[in-house]
């Protein structure tokens, strides 16, 4: 296809991020549907410009008001913080990022507006805050964020976490047993780091392997999550929130298929797990779209090992998804914990004698966590917490985890 100019790639991110900050619109849904039409090689340029812009938008954006009218609109201001990002970390050439972005706004006026301010701007600014907020603001945190994290972890895992923030995750893969080669993976480069777990210095999402089936994309930590249950070949497995499907399929490395229960409260959602199974080569399990809190209304069946990966707040993956800090607000917090206690004694209710269950979430939020586990216990005696584990410091996504155990 013929190669498209450096300005339409940062036209895209900014039409992104727009619909990112503005919107509400997911960055990882938009840049699947934007990219096409950029070559292979110009991808990664859009893809870190947008996400970097994010991960960083609450301190550029402070930078850019420094030097400007509290009253520019958001358009305006995320188009300046894309041009800090540029100009301040990745230390682009000045006459470029004048060029690129003053062309990018959208009429005269604002040209112009664009154009003085980045001649302007010839440094960061030492911001006037306190020190927690200011500390907070530099690692582009919502106050509300930092001040859970602070009170509810010590602080040196306050410390990390904020740190962890300007990490880039890298992408993990896991082998599909059915019908991945582990030996040609690793003569094409790949590096297991545990049985099926492995990393890879080049993108594999468009590679034929992918397409057919032989790995699938898994964060390092929610693999370890799902081992946790100790899963084992005769086992009667229910997911109780399946989508997108990746811990169901490492259940389906071990069980019997048929043993196998998929479930998510989303149809199309559930489709999908069904549909990417299929490619993986699994096709024989259970697949239902039911509300989770309406199990024992379903199922005329008890099983021995119950997976509720359940809706939460979504800490843990800020990395990935570092739009979510700035949709998410502090009273999103009491419907979430309502639903996971609703799931929880649903699950219950199908659990069996002697089973197991393991909740566990990708935030970081003790209400949503170790809380709500201590409240599930004192509603059910006959339960016991077995095991409890944070993935905190871990390479990956934050993820917490409870093995739970009905007497």
């Amino acid at each position: 296809s013929p190669s498209i100019g450096v300005n339409m790639q940062r036209k895209i991110a900014y039409d992104v991020l727009k619909k990112v900050l503005i919107d509400g619109e997911y960055a990882n849904l938009l840049m699947q549907k934007e990219l096409k039409v950029l070559p292979y090689i110009q991808r990664p340029f859009v893809t870190d410009l947008v996400n970097e812009v994010l991960r960083n938008y609450l301190y550029l954006k402070e930078q850019v008001l420094f030097y400007t009218d509290k009253k520019t609109d958001e358009e305006l201001l995320i188009l300046l913080s894309m041009a800090f990002y540029e100009h301040f970390y990745r230390h682009e050439k000045d006459y470029v990022v004048n060029n690129e972005y003053t062309s990018l706004a959208t009429n005269k006026h604002a040209k112009g507006f664009v154009n003085a301010l980045l001649h302007k701007a010839d440094h960061l600014n030492d911001l006037d805050l306190p020190p927690f907020e200011k500390e907070a603001l530099e690692a582009s945190l919502p106050l509300w964020i930092a001040k859970m994290w602070h009170k509810q972890y010590s602080e040196e895992e306050y410390a990390y976490l904020l740190k962890d923030l300007s990490n880039v995750p890298s992408i993990t893969y896991r082998l599909n047993p059915l019908k991945g080669n582990k030996e040609a993976l690793i003569k094409e480069g790949a590096i297991f780091f545990d049985t099926y777990g492995f990393k890879s210095e080049h993108n594999l999402l468009n590679e034929e392997g992918f397409k057919n089936g032989d790995y699938y994309v898994q964060d390092k930590n929610a693999m370890a999550l799902t081992s946790m249950l100790k899963l084992e070949e005769n086992d009667i497995f229910l997911d109780i929130c399946s989508a997108p499907g990746s811990k169901f399929y490492n259940a389906l490395e071990v069980i019997k298929e048929e043993n196998a229960y998929s479930n998510d409260a989303n149809p199309k959602r559930e489709d999908l797990v069904v549909k990417n199974a299929a490619r993986l080569g699994y096709t024989k399990f259970h697949s239902s779209a039911i509300d989770g809190r309406e199990l024992k209304n379903y199922f005329d069946i008890k099983f021995n090992k119950i997976l509720l990966d359940a809706p939460c707040s979504g800490l843990g993956v800020l990395k990935k998804k570092p739009e979510l800090r700035y949709r998410l607000k502090g009273e999103d917090l009491d419907g979430l914990e309502k639903l996971q206690k609703e799931l929880l004694d649903s699950a219950y209710e199908v659990l069996e004698d002697g089973g197991t269950l393991l909740y566990s979430t990708c935030t970081l939020n003790k209400k949503e966590n170790e809380k709500q586990v201590a409240s599930f216990l004192t509603r059910h005696e006959d339960m016991k917490l077995i095991e409890e584990k944070l993935f905190l410091k871990e390479d990956g996504d934050h993820f917490y985890g409870a093995i739970l155990k009905k007497n």
